[in-house]
């Protein structure tokens, strides 16, 4: 039976094989653990295009379902006079794939099999019968043997046999030496996610997966408030869990709740429950806590351990160490900048407010136009973090106005053209205003465009369609929502309705289009919350009747 070789790439080693392969008329293919194709038959002509016939394609891929459960599946019949010499391909201590090798006999000529691949290649039968006829040697007993096969492929490992024993503890070393170096340094470079640091610790797990031989590797973490956002009581695994999702869970959770320190821990399957896989209760855990602040907040497990060495070695708990230490970095990192951002937001929120609050006309206005954006970013198709940085332009949209004196800013009736020039500064203030900030270049063309129009006739610079930015042309029709909604010196709050309707009736020309469709769509239940937080004073000064009538 061919034992199984270390993966080989498409180089010297395969060529050699191929063409020795061809010259006993053998068709050879390299096939992942599916069965699928990675190289086809090459060489003699006939031969490797009979060979590579889709019909005999996807017979090696059904003979391949069958080895799966086979760690060195033998020679088999694919038809009559026909064999499959399977050599499994070994890649990090993992099935690769296979060598498959095709031989025929005298009788595999004559079949309906032969035929079809041959129609399936485009061949004429007769003349690829007499072209593989001098190859058609093989028999059962001679493919069992595979003596010229399998004597070229010992041949080519005699060659390095005497070395073996030498190099054997060097390459080990070296090896490993070499994944642990490599699984660092990616893990390294990737400690910028800060904003989303669950896709950190997803690639952790990942890595370690493709690195180290075991079955799964997760990472369990606690509830409460000692991690970043998103990141308490979430469980991470790449890998095939050993049971059903729920038990993995709990099991997992009930490993983390026993850690009371920072040291590495490995549990035997005695002491494993459902997280064990092997009948002989064979398998180990290996637990690294993730420690913040001094603190257990996580967990990083391995478990099942595949190959010849089923035990934990000391570099798998290396590794898993090295690993976790950047967990505990990364985590502090992330809760540090959820704090910065928290303070920052927090700030601007007090900031806008102050400015809504000096004309109670506008009060809220600013905060109820962050959340409609948002909205409407999300049902745009924005993800999480641009939906957040298009709530935040909201926000500040109309920061600029702190430079609008207050005379004309809360002015009751009509203002004169001089003062509605005024007005119309408030953009350009706002983007003087922020520009200098790092984490606002990408805010900064909301706030000052976001009253341009479609066709042309909006402030400051008159853009028109395209040119005006995406967050500029989210915030545009959200603003004039919110205007519409609310009581100003000069009018009454318009209906529902009748926003809406004065929203579609300029769609194209003042408002995006799609934006505008977007909007009709939008659930305003949270926004009607926010209309009603307005404070009972401010409806006092303003004689207005109950909030909701107008709605």
């Amino acid at each position: 039976m061919n034992p199984a070789v270390e993966s080989i790439p498409a180089s010297e080693p395969v060529r050699v094989l191929r063409e020795r392969c061809a010259q006993v008329g053998m068709a050879l293919w390299r096939v992942d653990a599916t069965g699928v194709a990675i190289e086809r038959p090459r060489g003699a002509e006939v031969l490797s295009r009979w060979g590579a016939s889709p019909f005999i394609e996807a017979a090696i891929r059904r003979a391949a379902r069958r080895w799966a459960d086979n760690p060195a599946p033998a020679p088999e019949l694919l038809f009559e006079g026909c064999w499959v010499v399977p050599i499994p391909e070994i890649n990090r201590r993992r099935l690769a794939g296979y060598i498959v090798c095709i031989a025929l006999g005298e009788d595999a000529l004559k079949t309906d099999q032969f035929r079809a691949a041959c129609g399936a290649s485009h061949l004429d039968v007769e003349a690829a019968q007499a072209a593989l006829e001098p190859f058609a040697v093989w028999n059962a007993r001679s493919i069992a043997a595979s003596d010229r096969l399998l004597g070229w492929c010992l041949e080519d490992q005699r060659s390095i046999a005497s070395f073996e024993t030498t190099l054997e503890g060097f390459s080990s070393q070296l090896t490993d030496s070499f994944e642990e170096i490599s699984l660092l340094y990616t893990l390294g470079r990737s400690m910028n996610q800060l904003v989303h640091p669950q896709k950190f610790v997803k690639q952790v797990c990942e890595e370690l997966h493709a690195t180290l031989a075991f079955q799964w590797i997760g990472v369990r973490f606690v509830s409460g408030d000692r991690l970043a956002r998103g990141m308490a009581d979430r469980l991470f695994v790449s890998g095939k869990m050993p049971c059903d999702a729920t038990s993995f869970g709990a099991e997992t959770t009930r490993i983390l709740a026993t850690l009371d320190d920072g040291a590495s821990v490995i549990i035997p399957g005695e002491h494993l429950g459902e997280l064990c896989s092997s009948p002989d209760q064979s398998d180990q855990v290996l637990v690294h806590p993730v420690v913040r602040d001094g603190h257990v907040v996580g967990a990083l497990m391995a478990g099942g351990k595949q190959g010849a060495d089923a035990q934990v070695s000391s570099v798998d708990r290396k590794l898993l160490d090295a690993a976790s230490g950047y967990l505990s970095i990364l985590l502090d990192n992330a809760f540090l900048y959820d704090d910065q951002q928290l303070m920052f937001v927090g700030t601007l929120e007090a900031l806008t407010a102050s400015i809504d609050a000096k004309d109670p006309y506008t009060h809220g206005h600013s905060e109820r136009v962050a959340h409609l954006a948002a909205e409407l970013g999300r049902a745009y198709g924005l993800d999480e973090e641009q939906v957040e940085r298009v709530r935040i332009a909201g926000l500040v949209h109309d920061i600029g106005k702190i430079g609008i004196p207050e005379a004309v800013l809360c002015k009751s009736g009509n203002l004169t053209s001089e003062e509605y020039a005024k007005i119309r500064e408030h953009p350009e203030i706002g983007y003087r205003i922020l520009k200098d900030i790092p984490m606002m270049d990408d805010l900064l063309p909301a706030v000052l465009y976001h009253h341009e129009r479609l066709d042309g006739t909006g402030y400051p610079h008159r853009l028109q369609g395209d040119e005006i930015p995406l967050f500029a042309r989210i915030v545009c029709v959200v603003d004039s929502f919110d205007a519409m909604s609310s009581t100003r010196t000069y009018r009454e709050a318009l209906t529902r309705a009748d926003v809406l309707g004065e929203i579609r009736d300029n769609a194209g020309t003042q408002f995006d289009a799609e934006m505008v469709d977007l909007l009709m769509g939008l659930d305003l239940s949270r926004y009607d919350e926010l209309v009603a937080k307005r404070p009972a004073v401010v409806e006092a000064r303003l004689k207005l009747p109950p909030r909701g009538s107008a709605a």
